[in-house]
């Protein structure tokens, strides 16, 4: 009777431990994962209520948060793994977040800057000449609506191709953003500027224009390598093309 119940004892101390032991295991595997997210209108204006942004991480099932009105988000109790996040609003252009580490505690995530579409509108598009800044190169004509003014200018980016269906998803490459306080004021690049895009002299290049918002949204899609900008206006003018001298 002694052996059975010392027996007994020594089972329910193993059983205990086992608990205990994966407890810790849980424990010391999982985390909170924060961040906060800063909202800006398509110009420079942060926009203070950052509330209802749709946090998601993509490669999680059903694992969905949305922000304060601070932008404060937060996931708890998240296994340690990389995850990519997608931030949704309507009126924003989604973004992404590749291949974020969580393997602490606490992971915080530095403050993600979240912008509107593109309220800028390419109306008119056209080559004009082949030099831009007293360099040869190329230089265009534009009209942008509504017209932008010192206080409220207009950003564009262009895309580059030497296919004439160039577009934001068919490109070999982009500009940086461009900013314009006028309808009046110089669009171009100058050939060391094409060339750094890697082009070279007696190239017909193609190129088209779309408005875009300072805080672009963009990312790097992993599948395809591509740059993906997801606050372009999708209305812009026919491609133009030219001859790089």
């Amino acid at each position: 009777m002694k052996r059975t119940f010392s027996l007994l004892l020594i089972s329910i101390a193993v059983v205990l431990f086992s608990c205990k032991k994966d407890s810790e295991v849980s424990a010391n595997s999982s985390g909170k994962l924060n961040g906060t997210i800063q909202t800006w209108d398509d110009k420079l204006n942060s926009i203070n209520d950052a509330s209802g942004i749709t946090v998601t991480i993509t490669n999680l099932p059903n694992t969905t948060t949305t922000t304060d009105a601070n932008g404060r988000f937060s996931f708890d109790m998240l296994p340690y793994d990389t995850y990519d996040l997608l931030l949704s609003k309507t009126g924003y252009g989604s973004k992404k977040i590749i291949g974020l580490s969580h393997a602490s505690a606490t992971t915080s995530i530095p403050v993600i800057g979240f912008g509107k579409t593109s309220t800028t509108t390419v109306t008119a598009f056209s080559v004009s000449g082949n030099t831009f800044n007293g360099e040869q190169g190329v230089s265009f004509n534009y009209a942008f609506s509504p017209a932008p003014t010192t206080n409220n200018r207009s950003f564009v980016r262009y895309f580059f191709s030497n296919s004439a269906s160039v577009s934001n998803s068919n490109y070999t490459a982009y500009s940086s953003l461009r900013s314009y306080s006028s309808n009046i004021s110089f669009a171009g690049f100058t050939n060391g500027e094409l060339a750094a895009l890697g082009f070279t002299s007696g190239q017909t290049i193609f190129v088209k224009a779309y408005g875009d918002s300072f805080q672009s949204n963009d990312y790097t899609e992993p599948n395809t390598g591509l740059r993906i900008f997801p606050n372009l206006n999708s209305i812009s003018p026919a491609a133009v093309s030219f001859v790089m001298p």
